[in-house]
């Protein structure tokens, strides 16, 4: 038996099969293009006022060109849709002997031979006009057909098995494409668009995906960027050495961000702005890295260090250059620098990338007072505000009366003023309210031991009011827990994930950022002395009113006091951080209470118990067993 391929003459079946393929791939990209990113690009828009708006130049028309796709695609399955409601479907009909020969199935044969008679002489060619001579002849070949099934044994057997009085045919299946595709003017057509697709198009894409990923890190940093970083950063680096490392990422000799000597102008007027600014107010000189030397690198370094100085840059790509170089050092720090210092437990070179972090979203240099993150406070009048009134960082301001407030900043004017103190009140002030050591399930902690690190962190001018708890509820704010009370401590420890509440962070306020930054923070445990951090900085997200904050980490080996540095860093905010110092001792073991004694006897079983029986049993075969064991020895 073979078999035969029938292609799609009518074109319905393909009609079917592309209307089903089609749904499949439109329906869930219409769903992603309306409820997928819409939403995503409304939570990414900054909502603070910004100083520069940056142009995105890496957008593409590719949301455009998904859009054209899938109008496309719902228009090719509403024409489908027709084409199979309109279309004629031509069933294939079985050839039926006792159809063609008129009579119901199962008849005797001599009604068969009677009725094949009858239609012989109506049909037969010489019995027929002219006209339906070719007819007749038809007709003629399907009685004789018909009547040869009907009455050989053999043929009619392998009609009833089979349907065909000739045996067993070919095997039919039918494609669901149409027989254009494989006729033979078309052949080169398809052939071409096969080699197209699989040969050029598919490749292409491929590779460009393969390429990009052995380019990329994870956190999409390039690779050659963090081979520069892991071979330059040091534990002990000053700041400035930081941010020339930073300017020596791969990622600013790209296509849109790299050097072109038609900037040497523009650059070199920004040049002498910042270095103009910098011995004004930072009391030092801007000058090239004498490490990195490349014309990328200077591109970068000096288009950072007019952001931290805040140098106006009349040039508009330029200007939107900068933006875009912000950007991607911020997320150069977090993701790429601030990685490595924190694997090694670098205390202050973490410590520093941490204060990058903050001087790339407020636009701010080095030791900056707090203030100039306020509208209206400039460089040139923040010295004469510390000068005249000794007002340096906004918690400053905030602790005075309305009127000691307005007299500070009397080189603002009212409306000014009133901006000022608006954003004041909006960044945040973080206090540490509690800071617990324990070994839970201890009252001490012993050398070695798995010490338990509890830390409440508080928004002192959140604008949500924390719940207040229900009287006569269990205990759940670890302020209410007393440092000896080491079973509420260790109740807390275990569940203050299932009690803790998830918070939306609040975006930051910094005008010079041209993106959106929400306000995040760090939790550093570090042993300053020898520099170097306890556990890894822990990245709080989600601090909008209060949170608490559990670290696990091993005591020391040996006994004695032990201090360290416990700090809350802003990622946004200059001025807001906190610290404190945490004391911890470590004692000797045996100054443990002895465990009390565990009672591991078993009773004796019963006398009429089953286990007693039992036990009886196994004496008596054991007596038997050491009987035979001495008379085998007497003997």
């Amino acid at each position: 038996m073979g078999a035969k391929y029938i292609y799609d003459e009518s074109g319905v079946t393909f009609f079917y099969y592309a209307l089903t393929v089609l749904s499949l791939v439109v329906a869930p990209a219409t769903l992603y293009l309306v409820f997928g990113k819409n939403s995503s690009d409304a939570e990414l828009k900054p909502k603070t006022p910004k100083f520069h708006s940056r142009k995105v130049r890496t957008k593409s028309n590719l949301p455009k060109i998904k859009l054209m796709l899938v109008l496309a695609g719902w228009a090719l399955i509403f024409l489908l849709s027709y084409k199979v409601k309109t279309t004629e479907i031509k069933e294939a009909e079985m050839w039926d002997p006792y159809k063609v020969l008129g009579i119901d199935s199962g008849e005797s044969e001599e009604t068969i031979t009677k009725s094949f008679r009858k239609l012989s002489l109506k049909w037969h060619p010489d019995k027929v006009g002219k006209d339906l001579k070719e007819k007749a002849g038809e007709m003629m070949a399907e009685i004789n057909r018909a009547y040869k099934t009907l009455t050989n044994a053999e043929a009619r057997e392998n009609y009833e098995k089979f349907g065909n009085p000739d045996g067993m045919q070919t095997q039919s299946m039918g494609i669901a494409l149409p027989k254009l595709l494989v006729e033979a003017h078309t052949s080169p057509f398809v052939l071409m668009l096969y080699g197209l697709m699989f040969g050029f198009i598919m490749p292409f894409y491929v590779g460009r995906w393969w390429y990009n990923s052995t380019r990329y890190q994870k956190d999409g940093i390039l690779n050659p960027t963090m081979g520069i970083f892991f071979k330059n950063i040091r534990e002990h680096i000053s700041q400035r050495n930081l941010i020339e490392l930073l300017t020596a990422a791969s990622e600013f000799s790209e296509d849109d961000l790299k050097y072109r000597p038609s900037e040497e102008k523009a650059l070199s007027e920004i040049v002498e702005n910042v270095q103009r600014v910098s011995r004004r107010y930072a009391l030092e000189n801007f000058t090239s890295s004498k490490k990195f030397t490349s014309k990328d690198n200077w591109k970068a370094n000096v288009l950072l260090h007019a952001h931290f100085f805040r140098v106006q840059i009349s040039d508009a790509n330029l200007a939107d250059q900068q933006q875009q170089i912000v950007m991607t050092a911020l997320t150069l720090v977090h993701r790429g620098l601030l990685q490595i210092s924190t694997v090694h437990n670098w205390y202050n070179c973490s410590t520093l990338l941490m204060n990058i972090s903050q001087m790339l979203v407020q636009g701010v240099y080095a030791f900056d007072a707090p203030l100039v993150q306020l509208p209206g406070i400039t460089w040139e009048n923040q010295p004469a505000i510390y000068k005249d009134k000794g007002l340096y960082s906004i918690n400053q301001l905030m602790r005075m009366p309305a009127s000691e407030q307005r007299q500070a900043l009397d080189v603002l004017n009212d409306k000014q003023f009133e901006e000022a103190i608006r954003v004041a009140k909006v960044i945040p002030r973080i206090e540490i309210s509690r800071a617990l050591l324990t070994v839970v399930g201890d009252r001490v902690i012993t050398h070695q031991s798995i010490v338990t690190l509890v830390v409440k962190i508080k928004v002192a001018n959140a604008h949500k009011m924390i719940s207040p708890r229900k009287k006569g509820a269990a205990v759940v704010d670890i302020e209410e827990i007393r440092d000896e009370d080491t079973a509420a401590i260790e109740n807390f420890v275990a569940n203050h994930e299932k009690t803790a509440t998830k918070q939306s962070p609040p975006e930051a306020y910094c005008p010079y950022f041209s993106g959106r930054k929400d306000s995040q923070w760090w939790l550093c445990f570090a042993n300053y002395q020898g520099g170097k951090l306890v556990v890894p900085p822990v990245r709080i997200g989600d601090l909008d009113t209060d949170r608490v904050i559990v670290l696990s980490f091993q005591a020391p080996a040996m006994e004695g006091k032990f201090k360290f540095h416990l700090s809350v860093k802003s990622d946004s905010y200059i001025g807001c951080d906190v610290m404190q110092e945490v004391e911890m001792t470590v004692v000797n073991p045996s100054t443990l209470p002895a465990e009390p004694p565990v009672d591991d006897d078993i009773s004796e079983p019963e006398q009429d118990s089953i286990a007693a029986q039992m036990a009886q049993m196994r004496g008596q075969q054991a007596g038997a067993r050491r009987a035979g064991d001495e008379s085998s020895d007497e003997d």
